[in-house]
Parts: structure tokens; C-alpha cells; sequence
């Protein structure tokens, strides 16, 4: 049995790998390789490029609507069939690197700053909100000290843990109910 390759947007420590892994086992896929691809752009191309089996997007929030870069990336794609879509609960924190670091900067996917928006701008008045490719990646980058001084990463907070960061907001979603719409595709 060949092993089944499910790419999904961002990279591990993301919703949309967690949503690979939740329909890797609803489908009893038992041999998946998840394989990160940061963006919706990059799932829908490597599926036609057969470089994997299927596809994890994440399609809609409840609250900041359709996921603009799913919609562009799924255009005249032909063949494409959505097998199955999930909503999923999204929690979003706010990390730093250190404890006493003042935040001037909020870093992480258009989604989720979106998502947070409110609770962002209450908790840290005057910070900008700076769009990075994935929540994780924006751990990744602040954990490896290649973000400005003053940013602090929106993420998952498994993500922040696992780079070691300071957990300095949990839950900042505007809604408590949070939630995303992914779907696993394949083509034809």
C-alpha cells in the first residue's frame, strides 16, 4: 500500500494540519503523510500536479466570512471534488518571546486577525496588524527572533508552546464559538 499524501495550508502546528489529521482518520487514511504547503495556492497546485493525493483548505469563519486566498486559488481549477467539509472550533493567543516585551505589532494570517480584531485592538491599543503567510509560521518566525521587535504572534496555542514563546493572551477570538470551514478535496 503506497502512502496517501494529504498537503493542507500553513505548516505543522496549524488548524489546517490538525483538519489534515481529523480527515486523514474520518476516512480511515491510514498511511497519510501530511505535507505542509503554507498556502492555499500551493494545495490546489500540487493537487494538479499529482504531487499529492489530497487537498485540506480552509473555506469560511462563521464571523470574517469566505477565505479569500481559497476562493482565488480554487479558480478554474476543473476536476476538483470536495469530498467532505467540517467546521472546526478556532482559538486563537497572543504570544512574545519574553514576559516584559511591549507589543506594537500583531503578526499572523489575515484570518485570524480578522477573527480577533476586536479583542486585539482592546488588548494592545495602537499595535498594527502585520498579515504573515500562516498563525504557525508567525510563532516559527518570532520564535527564531526574524520579526521586528515589539511583535507578538496570533496563533494556536500548541504553536506557541511548541516554539517556546510567552503566552500573554489566550482565547482572543471575538467569538467564543470561532469557527472555520475546511475542506478536504482531491481531483478527479
Amino acid at each position: 500500500m503506497s502512502v496517501i499524501r494529504i498537503g493542507y495550508m500553513g505548516i505543522p502546528f496549524s488548524n489546517s494540519e490538525e483538519m489534515a489529521s481529523v480527515f486523514s482518520k474520518k476516512f480511515d487514511l491510514r498511511k497519510a503523510e501530511l505535507v505542509p504547503l503554507m498556502s492555499a495556492r500551493n494545495v490546489i497546485d500540487s493537487l494538479v500536479s499529482r504531487k499529492i493525493d489530497y487537498g485540506v483548505l480552509a473555506v469560511e469563519n462563521k464571523n470574517a466570512g469566505i477565505v479569500e486566498e481559497t476562493r482565488e486559488a480554487r479558480k478554474g481549477v476543473r476536476n476538483l471534488i470536495e469530498l467532505d467539509l467540517m467546521w472546526s472550533p478556532i482559538h486563537h493567543c497572543v504570544f512574545k518571546r519574553n514576559p516584559e516585551d511591549a507589543v506594537t505589532s500583531l503578526v499572523s494570517h489575515v484570518q485570524a486577525l480578522l477573527q480577533s480584531e476586536k479583542n486585539l485592538r482592546s488588548l494592545y491599543p495602537g499595535a498594527e496588524f502585520a498579515v504573515c503567510e500562516d498563525t504557525a509560521y508567525a510563532a516559527e518566525l518570532l520564535s527564531k527572533g526574524l520579526l521586528p521587535a515589539g511583535s507578538a504572534a496570533v496563533c494556536r496555542k500548541d504553536a506557541g508552546t511548541h516554539y517556546g514563546l510567552y503566552l500573554d493572551a489566550e482565547n482572543v477570538e471575538d467569538d467564543k464559538e470561532n469557527m472555520t470551514r475546511f475542506s478536504l478535496v482531491r481531483l478527479e
